[in-house]
Formats: structure tokens, C-alpha cells, sequence
């Protein structure tokens, strides 16, 4: 079955240009490269930087912009996928997303985050429709956005479409640390799929980030876990493990047979 080394980019927080966010994010590429990884994951809007609406808005990207063109060349450089979190423009608004290149630069997907958290984001984005899975290298994946994995549902319904791995751009608060410690296993766990969680790296005495991206099994266990600081974490996705979870027990087949009992237990629109 396949394996899938991945690296998540637990970039400095801060608001940066277009160029010194893809020359940090060249650098990434080319340590996650040589360290082994096939994929990197950037945090939630990484290309802006989080929380000040003027300079979302300003960094705001089509995805055939020369911006979003560059990150994918970059990948094509170094041979190795990423998901790119932004703020993209397109039909007529703005969404916070995140966009995948494979190891040529192809786009595979584009994803935009549904669940829109504070008057920040609401006042900046469009909610989009939800998560749909799409393959890497063997592997089926799928992303959500930071406060969509927080909704059971959401993750959910990747799951049961099929995804053996759920990428997670994210940009968590330190105060909601009990997000990535708790949550984030959860939804591992009861959907036997391994979860990447990218976060930013906390920064100074009073830590705005939580710098606790983290790599979890479908058991539940964590493969990596962030250290606070900037830098890259890895860990190997071996999908015989989703499976042999599940060969234990399958929460996703439960479901089926305790809907077929009392009807669909969630619905969704």
C-alpha cells in the first residue's frame, strides 16, 4: 500500500510581501525536499499572514495569478507537492483557501474553507462547500481549513468519501491549544485516517500561536508534534495502517448500520 513522506511548514507568523513569502517558502520546499518528504503543507493563508483584513485583501490571489503561478513552479523545482494556504479571488468574492500543486507544478485542487470563525473572516471571505478528496501519489486526500476540523461533520464527510488523509492549514491561537492536543487526535481516531495540522510557530513571551502542528495516525497517536519554533516537522503516511485500523473496527460502517436503524444521525444540506 502506499506510503507518503509529508512535511508541514510551521512558518514565522507575520505579514509579509508576495517575495518574501515565496522566497521563505523556496526554502521550505528545498529542506522538505531533501529531507525526503513528497509534500508540504504551509499554515492557513500563509501568503498573507493572519487577522489583519487590509493585508488579506491586499494579497488576495486568482489562482492563475503570477503569484500562485510562481509557488507552483517552486514546487516543480524542488519535485515535491505542496498545499499552498491564501487568500484567493475568484466568482466574484474572496475565500480563504488552499490550493495543491503536484511534484510537476500541476494544480490537483483548490480548496475553501467553510466554516468562517470570528468577524475577521467573515468580514473577508465567503463560506465555501466543503471538502472533496482528490489523490497524491497514491494516497486519497483531502483538506479542510483550521475551524472546519473542529465540526465532526466536516471531517466526516471526507472520510466517507474515501480519504485516507486529512491536510489541515491552520491558524491556531494559542489559547485554543486544546484544539491540536485533543481534537485534532479525535478526528484521526474516528475516522481511521491520518490528520496533518500545520500551524504557525508561537512567538514571543505571550505566544499568539499554539506551535503545535502535529501528524496524527489513525489510532490516534501522534507521529510528530510541533516544538513551538519555526521549522519543519515529517512523518511517513503508510495508508496499511488507515486499513488495518479499520479491519479492527470501522466507525464509518457503524454509522451505515446505525443509520439504516433511526435514519441519517447527520445531514447535511
Amino acid at each position: 500500500m502506499p506510503e507518503l513522506t509529508i512535511a508541514l511548514f510551521q512558518a514565522v507568523p507575520e505579514f509579509h510581501t508576495s517575495e518574501r513569502a515565496l522566497a521563505a517558502l523556496d526554502l521550505a520546499l528545498s529542506g522538505a525536499a531533501r529531507s525526503g518528504a513528497r509534500l508540504l503543507v504551509t499554515p492557513e493563508l500563509y501568503l498573507s499572514g493572519y487577522g489583519n483584513a487590509d493585508a488579506v485583501r491586499a494579497a488576495a490571489q486568482h489562482m492563475t495569478s503570477p503569484v500562485i503561478q510562481a509557488a507552483s513552479q517552486l514546487a516543480a523545482r524542488h519535485g515535491i507537492g505542496l498545499v499552498l494556504g491564501y487568500p484567493e479571488r475568484g466568482d466574484g468574492d474572496c475565500f480563504n483557501s488552499a490550493v495543491v500543486f503536484d511534484g510537476q507544478g500541476r494544480m490537483l485542487h483548490n480548496y475553501r474553507k467553510m466554516a468562517l470563525p470570528n468577524d475577521f473572516e467573515r468580514g473577508c471571505f465567503r463560506s465555501g462547500t466543503g471538502p472533496q478528496v482528490f489523490e497524491f501519489e497514491g494516497v486519497r486526500c483531502s483538506v479542510v481549513i483550521c475551524y472546519d476540523v473542529e465540526f465532526p461533520e466536516i471531517p466526516r464527510r471526507a472520510a466517507l468519501a474515501g480519504a485516507e488523509l486529512l491536510i489541515v492549514p491552520t491558524a491556531l491561537r494559542a489559547r485554543w491549544r486544546f484544539v491540536s492536543d485533543c481534537i485534532v487526535p479525535a478526528r484521526a481516531y474516528e475516522n481511521a485516517m491520518f490528520v496533518a495540522y500545520c500551524d504557525y510557530a508561537a512567538n514571543g513571551p505571550k505566544p499568539v500561536y499554539s506551535g503545535a502542528s502535529a501528524i496524527c495516525a489513525p489510532d490516534g497517536t501522534r507521529l510528530n508534534t510541533g516544538s513551538a519554533q519555526n521549522g519543519l516537522l515529517l512523518a511517513t503516511v503508510d495508508t496499511y495502517a488507515a486499513a488495518a485500523r479499520k479491519a479492527d473496527f470501522d466507525f464509518l460502517e457503524s454509522l451505515k448500520e446505525l443509520n439504516a436503524l433511526s435514519g441519517p444521525l447527520v445531514r447535511f444540506a
